[in-house]
């Protein structure tokens, strides 16, 4: 039974209970007991049947997964967009006719547009009013436009902006891609964020073999590697013809032919995509029904957090993040060039030590779909953050006394431990900090693109004008501010955890005091199962 109007006056008037009003009726205790009682019977069928009963029987489940599925792809293919761009370089050039400087501007066009799609698409996300899957569905249907224009805009300025549109949706696709899901899972989603990135990985790896075959070949080259920014970049000769200077020895570009099957593969993401937003009933049944459970949960996430507080752990994240991003894209562009030049090595074992950093990368990835359902994140980031300050130790010491066996191995752990650590970021942040909306998360792709095009012009400028061996020295040292970093961000993000104790305490305390109330009993269950959201 529900409270009498007595035990209300005499709550409202003790010393201990300080609240104006308490109203119950039995109707809505019996009626709370029912739904909670329904609901997690719910829960325990679906944690007992498997994934494709519950595909069968529940279309808002069998809708999330089909619009998790259709996420996956579209990241298979912007792996493939960025895997396809270093082999298709040179290509660019010749379509072009342009120096090698003038052609950089193709790589710093796309950042930029990646930082200002970040932002954008971010704030886009967050507005948006009906099925969100249409703002990820866009993102793609715009870069399969311009991966199909690329190849033929001979114009070095429109190349150039083309560039810039392409970073705007990928920016915008990695941002939407990575807030939808969360949105849509909460909690749950921390496979789901794995399984993205897994599917970055595979694309990135296997499209370079695909555009490979349709490059324009070479010519009696020459070649003489020098290190520029971020770049191995090789000046091919011909008799007394540079390629630096924009005029090539090699035969018509045929590099159309990769750029339209990748136009292609957008076109098989976009496609079901718009499907889904448009046979969407989340706005509608679900969305409004769940509005109120996502809402509690929210506040109850950052109701206790001040905006300086929020600022404050937001940037440590974007700090965190930003390092990370830069060691991961730092070792990948500049390992085979520190095996040619301070190691001596072939360009062939340089590029199979590349390939086993990716290898053990992609495998990772593919683990770590798994292992988040073991660990919690903040247990398996600390590990990996370890793992890879051990990596790099043990490749500085391979790399000092030339212990090549050495250099594998540890490439390898490298690459085991730089995998999972982006995703799990995102899976801490909402399990344990705060809500990742559309803008928080273009706030930490705004951090790693800012690292990606910081950190290689320092390294580059170091190994080109002391030693290569600045490569191993500074990664190394990255490696450990990370870590405390993180420590950092760990000791912010207990505190934020006791203050939300807290606040569930003093709920609990102003409730009837009477163990076998059912209004006392579902506030108890409520927030255990909030405690362990935590």
């Amino acid at each position: 039974m529900g409270l009498s109007n007595e035990e209300v006056n005499k709550n409202k008037s003790s010393p201990q209970h300080d609240f104006k009003d308490l109203e119950v009726n039995d109707n809505d205790v019996h009626i709370e007991e029912r739904e909670g009682l329904n609901k997690s019977i719910l829960e325990e069928d679906s944690e007992k049947e498997g994934i494709l009963a519950r595909l069968r029987r529940d279309a808002i489940y069998r809708e999330k997964y089909l619009i998790s599925l259709g996420i996956m792809w579209s990241f298979f293919v912007l792996g493939w967009t960025m895997g396809q761009f270093g082999p298709s370089l040179l290509d660019l050039r010749i379509i072009t006719s342009t120096s090698l400087k003038q052609a950089s501007a193709f790589m710093t066009g796309h950042s930029v547009g990646i930082l200002v799609g970040s932002v954008v698409l971010g704030i886009i996300f967050d507005k948006m009013k009906q099925e969100k899957t249409y703002c990820v569905a866009w993102t793609v249907l715009t870069m399969m436009f311009i991966l199909a224009v690329i190849p033929w805009c001979y114009i070095y300025e429109l190349m150039v902006a083309m560039h810039v549109f392409k970073g705007l949706a990928g920016g915008g696709l990695d941002t939407t891609g990575n807030a939808l899901l969360i949105s849509i899972w909460r909690d749950d989603g921390k496979s789901f964020l794995q399984s993205i990135q897994f599917a970055f990985a595979i694309g990135g790896a296997i499209s370079p073999f695909v555009t490979s075959p349709f490059l324009a070949p070479e010519k009696d080259m020459n070649i003489t590697s020098a290190i520029t920014g971020n770049e191995s970049i090789a000046n091919y000769t011909n008799n007394a013809t540079t390629s630096d200077s924009g005029n090539f020895p090699w035969t018509e570009s045929r590099l159309y032919v990769p750029y339209s099957i990748a136009a292609f593969l957008a076109l098989t993401a976009t496609v079901p995509l718009f499907v889904l937003a448009c046979t969407s009933d989340r706005p509608t049944d679900v969305q409004t029904k769940s509005s109120e459970d996502d809402s509690v949960g929210e506040e109850r996430k950052t109701q206790k957090l001040s905006t300086g507080i929020k600022a404050f752990v937001l940037i440590i994240l974007m700090v965190f993040l930003g390092i990370d991003c830069a060691m991961e894209d730092g070792f990948n562009n500049f390992l085979a060039i520190f095996c040619v030049s301070e190691l001596k090595w072939t360009k062939h074992m340089a590029s199979n030590v590349t390939a086993v950093f990716w290898i053990s990368f992609t495998i990772a990835r593919f683990l770590g779909i798994f292992l988040v359902r073991i660990f919690k994140p903040i247990k398996l980031i600390f590990f990996l953050i370890v793992l890879m300050i051990i990596g790099f130790a043990g490749f500085f010491t391979a790399a000092h006394f030339k212990f090549y066996e050495g250099i594998w191995i540890s490439s390898a752990i490298v690459g085991l431990a730089m995998s999972m650590i982006f995703p799990l970021v995102f899976a801490w942040t909402e399990e344990s900090i705060l809500p990742v909306t559309g803008f928080v998360a273009s706030l930490f792709l705004i951090a790693c693109s800012m690292g990606t095009m910081i950190n290689p012009i320092v390294l580059g400028f170091l190994m080109e004008n002391s030693t290569p061996m600045w490569f191993p020295y500074l990664l190394l040292g990255e490696s450990v501010i990370t870590f405390l970093v993180l420590c950092l961000v760990w000791t912010v993000a207990s505190h934020i955890s006791r203050l939300k104790n807290t606040f569930r305490d003093e709920k609990i305390e102003i409730r009837s005091e009477d163990q076998d109330n059912p209004e006392h009993k579902s506030f108890i269950a409520e927030s255990e199962l909030n405690e362990e959201r935590l």
